[in-house]
């Protein structure tokens, strides 16, 4: 499918913003320039498509999921803690219900697979921030400064944004290796799905940490690769606990640049820019196993043809030349 095709499909959603945001739970839009560029670089790297299961964790309205629907994956699951985010999101997957986009087997005539199906799935990530953090700049999306990045000083944080094995053991605390069976608040079996997506919450000075606490929870739930954003002054953090700490591969899929626009009462600008990173995140095909959600997945004899990993080279600093940069 070409890039202008699923902007289309996407464009014609009805609900692609929250007419209701709730700054607590960070619910920004994500656009469809920018949902229609993830899912094709997952789709080019054997990520999605036919003969594979999505998860979009933290859906919001899902844009980026029924992104994934619309490039023929098998099943897609959304996942949110917002009820009424669920209920526009559901709104959208009945207009491609409609459109024969989900619940078909076979195209009229070519007899192309089809998304089976959309499941709703109402759960929240489980997240208790540190007590104590050593690094004072944090920001959520929309905010100045952030782990790693630069405060309202221009300073950067104690630690430069760069894991250290000498943190604290709060710090430990959640920075434990994700594929350790611990409660993370969402109920479903580990290795559930081929592919996570998850656009997750920045984190405020009040909630800091909850990104990598989604990263870790879509780590758990993926057998074959997880995407992910991050701020980009976060890269070296997010990029040394992912290699080193958790022994897994990442790559930088793109760079981009997430159009903020005003929607809360302490925004001063018509739109901010924040740099951020599509990271994904990646490793060997028998580490996964084809577990199963209401009996769709493959076999387990058959999961190694389903395997389509094609570029597990270790990451070293380059990113992709995919052009994510000054979307609308």
């Amino acid at each position: 499918m070409k890039l202008k095709h699923l902007e289309s499909c996407l464009s014609s959603l009805p609900n692609r913003v929250f007419p209701s945001p709730k700054i607590e739970l960070e619910q920004y839009p994500t656009s469809v320039h920018l949902s229609s560029s993830v899912v094709l670089s997952a789709l080019e790297r054997g990520d999605a498509g036919p003969g594979t299961s999505i998860l979009d964790l933290g859906c919001g309205t899902g844009m980026l999921g029924l992104g994934f629907a619309s490039v023929q994956s098998d099943m897609v699951y959304l996942v949110d803690c917002d009820s009424e985010a669920l209920e526009l999101a559901r709104e959208n997957v009945d207009m491609l219900v409609e459109e024969d986009v989900i619940g078909r087997s076979t195209a009229n005539e070519g007899g192309a697979p089809g998304c089976l199906g959309v499941e709703l799935i109402m759960a929240k990530v489980k997240h208790v921030p540190p007590k104590k953090r050593n690094n004072e700049g944090g920001g959520g999306r929309g905010h100045r400064g952030g782990r790693g990045g630069r405060g309202a000083s221009g300073k950067k944080g104690k630690h430069g944004g760069i894991f250290s094995a000498s943190s604290t053991s709060q710090d430990d605390s959640l920075y434990v290796d994700p594929r350790e069976n611990v409660d993370d608040g969402i109920p479903l079996n580990s290795k559930i799905v081929d592919t996570v997506i998850t656009n997750p919450p920045f984190g405020t000075k009040n909630n800091e940490g909850i990104d990598v606490q989604f990263l870790k929870t879509a780590i758990r739930l993926a057998r074959r690769a997880v995407y992910s954003f991050h701020k980009t002054s976060t890269r070296p953090f997010i990029i040394k606990l992912i290699r080193e700490r958790w022994g897994l591969n990442a790559e930088v899929v793109a760079k981009m640049r997430f159009e903020i626009p005003n929607m809360y009462t302490f925004h001063r600008h018509k739109s901010v820019d924040v740099e951020v990173d599509l990271i994904r995140i990646f490793w060997a095909k028998e580490e996964g196993s084809c577990e199963k959600i209401d009996g769709v997945a493959a076999e387990k004899d058959n999961c190694n043809a389903q395997e389509h990993i094609r570029d597990e080279r270790e990451y070293e600093g380059e990113e992709s030349p995919l052009d994510l940069s000054g979307h609308t």
